[in-house]
């Protein structure tokens, strides 16, 4: 059995390869969390470009993963999310998300209250599923 961790990000650097929409969501997730938001990619969706946020227009090199704390792959190029995880060191943290078996972690659908944080993870099986759980707890309150 595993069990959930939740992870203090204030002043940790984050690194997000690719500048789509997952790329979006996982950045729009960490705004709140106080973590250094580095996204990497040749272009940005709209609301990346809008986001107070480090971007850096350009194709990926292993370079780019200096100093990262935590790692999201999230290139739609198989080949560069695989050579992504190969870059990293045994000290980053990495989230493949096109492939759960390269992934050291994985997001949780959170409800944040004044006094308590709840937490629904499917351990990457079915992020969707976390989301519909979630729902109906918020709808229960």
């Amino acid at each position: 059995m595993s069990y959930p961790v939740l992870l203090q990000l204030t002043d940790k650097n984050v690194t997000i390869i690719g500048g789509g929409k997952i790329a979006t969501r996982k950045a729009r997730g960490l705004l709140t969390t106080g973590a250094n938001i580095t996204v990497i990619a040749p272009t940005f969706t709209e609301e990346l470009q809008q986001m107070p946020i480090h971007r850096i227009p350009e194709n990926y090199q292993a370079a780019h993963l200096n100093g990262a704390f935590l790692i999201f792959c999230c290139t739609n190029d198989p080949a560069v999310n695989t050579q992504i995880t190969q870059d990293a060191t045994a000290h980053q943290l990495i989230n493949d998300c096109t492939d759960k078996s390269r992934s050291d972690f994985f997001n949780m659908a959170t409800l944040q209250q004044e006094d308590h944080l709840i937490a629904i993870s499917t351990s990457g099986d079915n992020p969707t599923r976390a989301k519909e759980i979630l729902q109906k707890i918020r709808k229960k309150r």
